[in-house]
C-alpha cells in the first residue's frame, strides 16, 4: 500500500508542550499509512534523538541572523525533494513558511495547529495567519478556548476550525521511581511534603503568584519543598523574588530536565499557577503520572480539571487563595487520592495520544466527519 508522505513542521524539538505533541504524533501515528518526517525551522533540540530513534528523519534549516524573509524557499526545496503530500504546521512561522512552500510545490493538504497564546497577538502575525488559513484544510485549536480565540481574533472561518485536545503516551508516566534517590539527586533533605510546577519560566505561567503563596504555605509546613522545573527569561527574576520573599530555602529551581516522569512521581501535589493557557501538556502529564492537582481556572484548564472531582481550581493571580487551597489539600489525603484516581480515569478516556493522533490522521486524509465546533 502506498504511504502518504507527511511532514510535520515546527520551530524546534526543544523541551516544551508543542514539541511533545510532535513527539506523540510521531510515536502513535499509523506508520503503515504515513511516511512521516519532521522539519525544524530554528533549531533541533532535546527531543530530536527520540524521534530519530523511531526511524523518522528530522530535517533542519539553519537560520541566519535576523529575519529570513525567504526561508519559505528553503522549505519548498525540502518539500519538493521529499515529495511531500501533507504538511502539519505548529504555530506562526511554520504556518506561514510551510503554507507558502506548500503552495509552490503542490502539497495536497495543509493542517495547522495553534497551541494557544495571549491574544491579541501582533497584528502582522494575525493578518499573516488569517491569510494562510485561506489555503489550509483545517486550523486546529488545542482547546475550545483556543478555537474561540482563532475565530475572535484571527477571524478564521468557523468551517476551517476544529478542536483537537492534546494527548500523551501514558506508559512513560506510570513507572516505579526510587524516591530516595531522586530526592538525593535534587538535594532534598527531610521528609516534608514536596510540591512542584513545570513549564517555561515566562510571565504567562504566573510563577510569581506561586512564590507569593509559598509564604503562607511555609507557615503551615516549614519543611515543604517547591520544585520549579523549567527554564526561561524570567528565571533570574523569579530566583531573586524567592530571596526577597524569604522562601528561597524552600524552593529549588531545577532548570530544564528530561526526567519529567520521575519528578512528577515525586510530587505530593502538582500546582499550575498560570494566568494564560491553552490545554497545557504538563497538566496531562501530571494526570497520567497520578498527581493530585491544583490549577488556575484559565484557558483550557477547566476542560481537563473539574473542580472537586479530579483537582482544585482557583482564580488566577490570587496567591492568598492559592496558598489556602494548597494547604487544605496537603492536609486531606483522602481528597488527594480521589483526585488521583479520578484524574487518571479522565485522562485515559480523553487525553491518550492515540485519541489525538487518530483525529489528526482523519484530517490528513480529509476523511473527518466531525461537526464544526
Amino acid at each position: 500500500m502506498k504511504k502518504n508522505r507527511l511532514m510535520i513542521i515546527t520551530h524546534d524539538l526543544a523541551i516544551g508542550g508543542l514539541q511533545q505533541v510532535v513527539v506523540n504524533i510521531c510515536k502513535t501515528i499509523n506508520r503503515e499509512r504515513f511516511d512521516v518526517s519532521v522539519l525544524c525551522l530554528r533549531a533541533l533540540g532535546e527531543f530530536t534523538p527520540e524521534i530519530e530513534a523511531m526511524g523518522i528523519k528530522v530535517f533542519f534549516i539553519p537560520q541566519k541572523e535576523g529575519t529570513d524573509y525567504f526561508s519559505f524557499l528553503k522549505v519548498a526545496k525540502i518539500l519538493n525533494d521529499q515529495k511531500i503530500e501533507i504538511i502539519h504546521t505548529h504555530n506562526t512561522q511554520p504556518f506561514v513558511d510551510g503554507t507558502m512552500a506548500a503552495l509552490m510545490t503542490g502539497v495536497k493538504t495543509i493542517v495547522h495547529t495553534d497551541h494557544a497564546r495571549v491574544f491579541p497577538d501582533k497584528i502582522r502575525y494575525m493578518v499573516a495567519e488569517w491569510l494562510m488559513s485561506l489555503f489550509a484544510y483545517k486550523v486546529i485549536g488545542v482547546s475550545d478556548h483556543t478555537s474561540q480565540n482563532l475565530r475572535k481574533y484571527l477571524k478564521i472561518s468557523p468551517k476551517k476550525i476544529r478542536t483537537i485536545l492534546n494527548g500523551i503516551d501514558p506508559s512513560k508516566y506510570r513507572i516505579q521511581v526510587n524516591i530516595g534517590k531522586v530526592k538525593k539527586d535534587l538535594g532534598i533533605k527531610g521528609s516534608g511534603p514536596i510540591i512542584g510546577t513545570m513549564g517555561r519560566l515566562v510571565m504567562e505561567k504566573g510563577i510569581t503568584y506561586l512564590l507569593k503563596a509559598m509564604q503562607k504555605v511555609i507557615m503551615e509546613f516549614p519543611d515543604i519543598q517547591l520544585l520549579i522545573v523549567g527554564d526561561g527569561a524570567m528565571k533570574p527574576y523569579l530566583e531573586k523574588e524567592s530571596v526577597d520573599l524569604g522562601v528561597h530555602s524552600n524552593v529549588i529551581f531545577t532548570g530544564s530536565r528530561l526526567d519529567v516522569p520521575e519528578l512528577l512521581n515525586l510530587f505530593d501535589l502538582f500546582v499550575l499557577s498560570s494566568i494564560s493557557e491553552g490545554l497545557p501538556m504538563v497538566l496531562l502529564e501530571a494526570m497520567a503520572a497520578g498527581c493530585s492537582i491544583v490549577a488556575t481556572k484559565v484557558g483550557g484548564i477547566p476542560i481537563a480539571i473539574k473542580n472537586g472531582e479530579n483537582g482544585s481550581l482557583v482564580p488566577p493571580q490570587n496567591p492568598e487563595l492559592l496558598a489556602s487551597t494548597i494547604i487544605a489539600l496537603l492536609k486531606d489525603k483522602p481528597l488527594r487520592d480521589k483526585y488521583v484516581n479520578n484524574g487518571y480515569k479522565i485522562f485515559k478516556e480523553n487525553y491518550d495520544a492515540q485519541i489525538m493522533t487518530k483525529q489528526y490522521e482523519e484530517l490528513y486524509m480529509r476523511s473527518d466527519q466531525r461537526p464544526v465546533h
